[in-house]
């Protein structure tokens, strides 16, 4: 699968998450990429809650990601050219913590952005609106909407001991995917301009995300 880019300011990738068929009493059985794509996203979706962690390059541009998927809500930490952001996003409200060094590089100054050290921030609403797709939703709309050509044929192999199916676009992106009820994404790795793998794991183990405490107001520190 293609791995995509984030910008919500930080680009990272999540991803195209593209299932596929195959034989037994697979649930999958029979169905064309499309078919199993559909099918993979209400089994994420109705897990409720899953972690998703890896590295990828895009653009040449190496990045990290390592989130709690619950719902509508994400914890968790991305990363995009060394540079670490934690991030909560719960009840359509995000936050961020990032160093001073972050913040410096859209232009802040010095002074100011060293009043975010150690510091969660709010994200203001429109920004925030671009965190949507760190989310169960997100991912599961990747899943339906891909942005590159299915093969439709796949092919078998284990993962761990365990049977997958893997299926591929023409770019050569891929999503492993347990070959079982119900059929979980496990991992996909990018292709083309797109390299990496990124996991899908702890399906349906939810954790307590919360909004953090003494959060700074973005637009009150730089005046708006």
């Amino acid at each position: 699968m293609r791995i995509r880019s984030f910008t919500a300011p930080a680009a990272l990738v999540a991803g195209t998450l593209l299932l596929t068929a195959c034989g037994g009493d697979s649930p999958v059985e029979g169905k064309t990429g499309s078919e199993v794509a559909e099918l993979a996203a209400d089994a994420l979706e109705d897990s409720g809650a899953v972690r998703m962690s890896g590295t990828m390059t895009t653009d040449g541009e190496e990045g990290e990601v390592d989130l709690q998927l619950q719902g509508d809500d994400a914890a968790g930490s991305i990363s995009i050219g060394g540079v670490e952001i934690e991030l909560i996003s719960v009840g359509g409200d995000v936050y961020m913590k990032a160093a001073p060094e972050f913040w410096a590089s859209f232009g802040m100054p010095e002074e100011a952005a060293a009043e975010f050290e150690d510091q969660w921030v709010a994200v203001p609403g429109d920004a925030a609106e671009d965190f949507a797709e760190f989310s169960l939703a997100g991912i599961a709309d990747e899943l339906r909407s891909p942005d590159g050509e299915i093969k439709d044929e796949t092919r078998t192999d284990e993962l761990d001991g365990d049977d997958v199916v893997i299926v591929e676009q023409e770019d050569g992106s891929s999503l492993t995917v347990a070959d079982d009820d119900p059929p979980y994404p496990l991992q996909m790795s990018g292709g083309g301009d797109s390299e990496g793998t990124v996991t899908f794991s702890d399906h349906g183990e939810e954790q307590d995300i919360s909004a953090p405490d003494d959060v700074m107001d973005l637009e009150s520190v730089m005046g708006g």
